[in-house]
């Protein structure tokens, strides 16, 4: 399968290289080339014309994979770019021509622009989501198909990743900060508590603890957590695009200092052990 045709359009990369993976009944063969176009940009008439050459990856019983293979590890890479990105957005970093901002994980200015704490903060990260996946196996816990995902890249080569798994990595040191964030939170909170499944509507006077913006795949919203007198925590959530959130945000900021009385519907939720409450309707009492 090396077609001089195709290896004559291919430009090797110091950094980066890009293999396609043909799996079949369950042995693979590697191609490894100097390569960072995807497949698709190879035209068949480089094949001399003709599709047999790939006709292995139109047979149902064929799987293609292509990985990136890289110098340095993909997570830090990632952290270098998450660390980029409010120097970037304020004009403060080194990359001042906007041409040269990256635009994928494998872009050349990330390799130049990483630091050691950057392959620090990959490390700590990968340490994390190894033990909680650890605790959550031995506690029996279902996976879901996101951390299953997740496992997979963990205890994997940090420097070779197929392409699929790259939105993940982009977004894992977004998702770190968040769940530490959480972690945080609880450990002030009593999280271990059972509570009825059925909603109840009721008064509550609350006081704001910590508020996060989360990003979704179909939306953005802001976690709003609230704690009563059992310290016993609560949340709410809003989308990010809601034209009155500065109105909420006001009342919120200044629950710091005074509390807040809400008429509301709330509903007990756990997950992953953590005991809470969630507001499905409220307002200002």
């Amino acid at each position: 399968m090396a077609n001089s045709n195709i290896l004559n359009q291919i430009s090797a990369r110091g950094n980066l290289s890009k293999s396609v993976i043909a799996t079949t009944n369950g042995s693979h063969n590697t191609i490894t080339m100097g390569n960072i176009q995807p497949l698709t940009s190879i035209t068949l008439s480089g094949l001399n014309g003709t599709s047999n050459d790939w006709d292995i990856f139109g047979n149902k019983n064929v799987k293609k994979y292509e990985v990136f293979e890289t110098t340095e590890d993909i997570l830090a890479l990632s952290v270098t770019w998450h660390r980029l990105r409010p120097l970037i957005s304020h004009g403060i970093s080194n990359i001042i021509n906007p041409s040269n901002r990256p635009t994928k994980l494998t872009d050349e200015v990330l390799f130049k622009e990483m630091i050691q704490e950057d392959r620090d903060k990959a490390n700590v990260i990968r340490d994390y989501y190894s033990k909680k996946l650890m605790m959550f196996t031995l506690k029996g816990q279902k996976l879901t198909s996101y951390r299953k995902d997740l496992n997979t890249f963990i205890h994997g080569d940090c420097k070779v990743v197929k392409e699929e798994m790259m939105p993940l990595v982009y977004r894992l040191p977004e998702f770190y900060e968040y769940d530490v964030g959480l972690d945080e939170m609880f450990l002030e909170l009593d999280t271990r508590f059972e509570g009825s499944q059925i909603s109840l509507s009721t008064i509550k006077t609350l006081t704001p603890v910590k508020k996060f913006t989360v990003k979704r795949k179909s939306r953005k919203f802001v976690e709003y957590w609230l704690k009563d007198n059992e310290n016993k925590p609560y949340k709410i959530e809003i989308d990010s695009n809601n034209e009155l959130m500065h109105l909420w945000d006001y009342f919120y900021d200044k629950g710091k200092f005074h509390e807040i009385t809400l008429d509301t519907v709330i509903r007990f939720s756990n997950r992953d052990s953590i005991s809470h409450y969630k507001l499905i309707k409220w307002k200002l009492a």
